[in-house]
């Protein structure tokens, strides 16, 4: 069977890149959770934060809105099956709203946003106490800004999903008898694809009457580019482990002569737990067991 691209448009050709990439991500993600490993343990950890944020979206106004936003964060961590303990994988949810004002507080834009995640990453031990992680996470954005002021199009959305290089690094000290988990944690899109409407398209035909027109783009490093970054400190006592961190996140991309840009800078409290299941139940851990923290 021979394919034929010569007479495709370029929109097409967008259109057909765009499902190309999806449809080899859910491929790869089939094996992933094709079966859940039984006896795995697996790390949790739950954040709440609050910080600055700010927003500049060409389709709503030329101007760049800032204000405050709180932020939830979820991120979970195990090895692939039981007896392994170099590949491991990661889910990760993000959640974040705030109120956003121009300088002249004569608008405000409330700003919503999430995204799901997930990745897998190959563990390197070069010294003792230091964990090197590097891979990849596939993740799914969306963003919904909505312009007080706007009378015609108030509304505007980012949707995105892409492919990133990741990066963690970790390392654990230990002060006397109390143990601190230093970690950071950093990764950038490479491929993708991205919803951006055209200046003056309404959503309601966009997506009620399908219009869809030049909105779906095929993102790279040329018109996309992403900096999510965190550093983390997690301090463990006998009865829990409590984890303080910072989150900066950027990311700009631009389609259709618009720019959109975001930055958040997050200070986060949280708590980690480790759990597992050993034979439904009816055992307890190990003492062979991988633990997904060493």
């Amino acid at each position: 069977m021979y394919f034929c691209f010569s007479n495709l448009k370029s929109n097409d050709m967008v259109k057909f890149r765009a499902k190309a990439v999806l449809f080899f991500v859910l491929l790869s993600l089939t094996s992933i959770f094709a079966q859940e490993p039984k006896n795995t343990i697996t790390s949790g950890g739950w954040s709440l934060g609050i910080g600055g944020v700010s927003v500049h979206d060409e389709y709503l106004s030329p101007l760049v809105y800032t204000g405050t936003l709180f932020r939830a964060d979820y991120e979970s961590m195990r090895f692939i099956s039981e007896s392994n303990n170099k590949v491991s994988l990661q889910r990760t949810l993000m959640v974040s709203g705030g109120m956003t004002d121009n300088e002249a507080k004569t608008n405000s834009i409330f700003y919503l946003s999430l995204r799901p995640g997930i990745g897998v990453h190959y563990h390197f031990r070069p010294v003792t106490n230091l964990k090197i992680l590097v891979g990849g996470i596939w993740d799914v954005f969306f963003a919904s800004k909505y312009s007080f002021n706007n009378g015609n199009n108030p509304y505007s959305a980012d949707i995105s999903t892409q492919i990133n290089a990741s990066a963690i690094a970790q390392y654990t000290m230990n002060i006397k008898k109390f143990q601190v988990i230093f970690r950071y944690s950093t990764r950038s899109p490479l491929a993708g694809v991205m919803f951006v409407p055209e200046y003056g398209s309404s959503y309601y035909e966009m997506f009620t009457l399908g219009k869809l027109g030049n909105a779906i783009h095929f993102s790279s490093l040329n018109n996309s580019f992403a900096w999510n970054s965190s550093l983390s400190a997690d301090l463990m006592f006998k009865r829990m482990t409590l984890r303080l961190s910072y989150t900066h996140d950027y990311e700009k991309h631009h389609a259709n002569s618009l720019h959109f840009e975001s930055m958040q800078n997050v200070f986060s409290i949280g708590t980690v737990i480790n759990f597992s299941t050993f034979d439904r139940g009816k055992h307890k851990a190990p003492a062979s067991y991988n633990d997904i923290n060493k």
